[in-house]
């Protein structure tokens, strides 16, 4: 494909030979004279052996070159390009087990072995892979990918362009119990249910329990990584990012765009406003403000917390200093 094609789609600033034939993409260290990637920096240039390149504007091309603002976006952009999907296939396999007044559109496709209950409502150019289990009362949207054994418990609302990866499980009941004076825990009835909006994707072995009596919701837009563990009663807000192995304790509320980092989380009712970015293996314990970045356990602002963990590990010479003190005073005595 050549070069200039490929910067038409994208609307970059093409440099030099746009007649470059284009024959795959690769990433920038193993690319060869032959491939186009795409860079971020200077040093990026040097390292990279690709024949062409998507780089931007403040970095001075040596080879053919599209101009972009947003490198890596760009380059996501132009992927199915060169590697396109499977093509999306149409009907519904014999092995399907079906309960009553269950509603499927037109163009669909349901793999071997699903399993789909009473009233079930599923959207048009929706891919359920095989061994699904769609629970009574699930509603699932338009053009949803739903890979195998995914679990959707009943009452789940499913968005429209939802993505959920094998095993996910959605629905499940939260973790309630009320102590009885004998020390036993009775089970809280788990009876709300689980919203996932639109063009949201969760990762492979999630799980998102549902409310304890309203919901828990997931919002448009947002993403969460593999083997991530939201709670009950939790309200995710638009574009967020979960990064894997993250937990979420009920009943928190996250704002937009907020970004936790592997295994970090929050416990119980902490509110977490828009645009905060939680560091990895850090924990939201109190409410953290817009726009600002936490690190640590508990998660503090992460200038203080860095300052913090500076004097932590200043700790054994400090202490050393103290011991020789001590004992020259015992000397003197």
């Amino acid at each position: 494909m050549r070069l200039s094609k490929i910067a038409g789609f994208i609307s970059g600033d093409l440099r030099g030979n746009g007649n470059f034939d284009v024959s795959d993409i690769a990433d920038y260290k193993y690319a060869n004279c032959k491939e186009l990637s795409f860079i971020s920096s200077e040093k990026n240039l040097k390292e990279s052996s690709a024949g062409a390149l998507i780089i931007p504007p403040d970095v001075k091309a040596d080879r053919p070159s599209i101009i972009s603002r947003n490198p890596k976006l760009d380059f996501a952009k132009i992927i199915p390009l060169f590697r396109p999907g499977k093509d999306f296939e149409i009907g519904i396999h014999e092995t399907v087990i079906y309960g009553n007044n269950v509603q499927l559109a037109e163009d669909i496709f349901i793999g071997p072995y699903v399993v789909i209950e009473d009233n079930v409502s599923i959207g048009n150019r929706t891919c359920i892979s095989a061994g699904v289990k769609i629970a009574e009362n699930v509603i699932i949207g338009e053009e949803c990918k739903i890979f195998p054994n995914v679990v959707l418990y009943p009452n789940v609302v499913i968005g429209a362009r939802v993505t959920l990866h094998a095993g996910v499980i959605i629905g499940s009941d939260g973790f309630g119990y009320v102590q009885e004076k004998s020390g036993s825990h009775l089970k809280f009835p788990q009876t709300g249910t689980v919203i996932i909006e639109d063009d949201v994707e969760i990762g492979a072995n999630s799980t998102i329990d549902r409310g304890t009596i309203d919901e828990t919701r997931v919002c448009s837009g947002t993403k969460i990584d593999n083997q991530v563990q939201v709670a009950h009663n939790v309200l995710i807000g638009e574009n967020c990012l979960l990064a894997a192995q993250v937990g979420i304790a009920g009943s928190v509320k996250i704002g937009k765009n907020v970004y936790f980092g592997g295994q970090s989380g929050s416990i119980e009712h902490v509110e977490i406003e828009d645009n905060v970015k939680i560091a990895a293996k850090s924990a939201a314990t109190k409410k953290l403000k817009t726009g600002k970045t936490y690190f640590g356990f508990p998660a503090e602002e992460i200038g203080i917390a860095k300052r913090k963990l500076s004097l932590l590990r200043k700790l054994p010479d400090i202490y050393k200093k103290f011991s020789s003190f001590n004992k020259n005073e015992g000397n003197d005595d």
